[in-house]
C-alpha cells in the first residue's frame, strides 16, 4: 500500500521538447534552464492550464518563461513570482487592478505593490484590499506556502477559496476576504487553517451550515461572517474556541438560540439577529449587541 501511495504521489515526467513552441508569439524554447522551467510548470499547473492560450496559468508561464528580466532558475523566487502572475493574470490585473507596481517587471516580487516578504524573501504577506481585483483566486496561491497575513477585501473576487489553499496556508493568522462576491458553501477545510487568529468573510454570499471545524482554530479571536447567507444553527463547537473575543454572526438565516457554550465565553463583541420583533431570528441572552435584519435593519447595544 504504502508503494502504491508513493507511485501515486510520484509527479508525471513530460517530454518537454513537445512544448517547445508553447508560447506561439515567441521563440521555441531552448536552454537547459528553459526545459527545467516548463517541466515544473506542466508538473505545477497541469498540461492543460499550461497549453490553454486562454488560460492564466498559461500566461503566467509564457511571461516566466519569456519576459521576466530576473530570470530566476526553479527554486522559491521562481515558484513564489509564478505564484503572483497567475494571481495578476486570473484577477485582471492589466485591465483592472487601481494600483499594480513594479508587477510583472524584473524587481523582486518582494518589490511588487502589496507584496511583503520576510528577511530570507519569502512571500508573508498580501495585501491587495481595495484595489479592483476582478475574477477567481487561482489555486497556484498555495504555492505561497509562509503566508501569515492575506487581504483581499473591498475587491470583485467570485468563486471560493480554492481547497488545496486551505490546506497549504497553514501559517496564515489573518485572513480578510470581506465585501466581495465569494458564495457557496464554507467548506471543512478551513479548520486545517489552525493559525488562524481572524477571519473576516462578512459582504459575501457564503451559505449553507458553518461548519463546526471553525473550532479547529484554537488560536481564531476573530470570526466575522455578518452579512452573509449561512442558515441552520449556530454551532455549539464555536464554544471550544478559548481564544475568541470577537464573533459576528448578523444578517444571515439562523434559526434557534445562540448555544450557551458561546454565551460561556463571555465574549466582548457578540452580535445577532437576536432583536426582539416580528423578525427575530436568534434568541441570545449573552449578546452585546442584537441586530434586525430586512425590511427594518437596525441594530442596539444591549450592554
Amino acid at each position: 500500500a504504502t508503494q502504491k501511495k508513493k507511485q501515486k504521489q510520484k509527479k508525471r515526467d513530460f517530454n518537454t521538447k513537445l512544448y517547445v513552441d508553447i508560447c506561439l508569439s515567441k521563440k521555441k524554447l531552448s536552454s537547459r534552464r528553459d526545459h527545467k522551467a516548463l517541466q515544473w510548470l506542466l508538473q505545477t499547473s497541469g498540461e492543460r492550464s499550461i497549453a490553454s492560450e486562454t488560460a492564466h496559468q498559461h500566461k503566467a508561464a509564457c511571461w516566466m518563461l519569456h519576459d521576466d528580466a530576473k530570470k530566476s532558475g526553479v527554486g522559491k523566487h521562481f515558484t513564489q513570482r509564478y505564484a503572483l502572475a497567475v494571481l495578476y493574470h486570473a484577477t485582471q490585473g492589466d485591465e483592472h487592478w487601481g494600483t499594480k507596481t513594479n508587477w510583472m517587471s524584473g524587481k523582486s516580487e518582494c518589490q511588487w505593490y502589496g507584496v511583503e516578504c520576510d528577511a530570507w524573501g519569502n512571500v508573508v504577506g498580501l495585501d491587495l484590499g481595495f484595489n479592483d481585483l476582478n475574477g477567481l483566486l487561482p489555486r497556484e496561491l498555495a504555492l505561497l506556502q509562509k503566508v501569515q497575513e492575506v487581504d483581499f477585501h473591498g475587491n470583485d473576487l467570485q468563486g471560493v477559496l480554492p481547497h488545496i489553499v486551505m490546506h497549504a496556508w497553514k501559517d496564515c493568522r489573518i485572513l480578510r476576504l470581506h465585501m466581495n462576491g465569494f458564495f457557496g458553501a464554507l467548506h471543512t477545510e478551513i479548520g486545517l487553517m489552525k493559525s488562524l487568529e481572524e477571519l473576516h468573510l462578512f459582504g459575501n454570499y457564503f451559505g449553507g451550515a458553518l461548519p463546526t471545524e471553525l473550532a479547529n482554530l484554537k488560536n481564531l479571536k476573530v470570526l466575522d461572517i455578518y452579512a452573509n447567507a449561512f442558515e441552520g444553527n449556530i454551532p455549539s463547537e464555536l464554544g471550544n474556541l478559548k481564544q475568541l473575543k470577537e464573533l459576528d454572526v448578523h444578517d444571515n438565516f439562523f434559526v434557534g438560540n445562540m448555544p450557551q457554550e458561546v454565551c460561556d465565553r463571555n465574549l466582548k463583541f457578540l452580535v445577532a439577529d437576536c432583536l426582539d420583533g416580528a423578525h427575530k431570528e436568534i434568541g441570545c441572552k449573552c449578546c452585546t449587541i442584537c441586530c434586525e435584519g430586512l425590511p427594518n435593519m437596525r441594530c442596539i447595544d444591549k450592554k
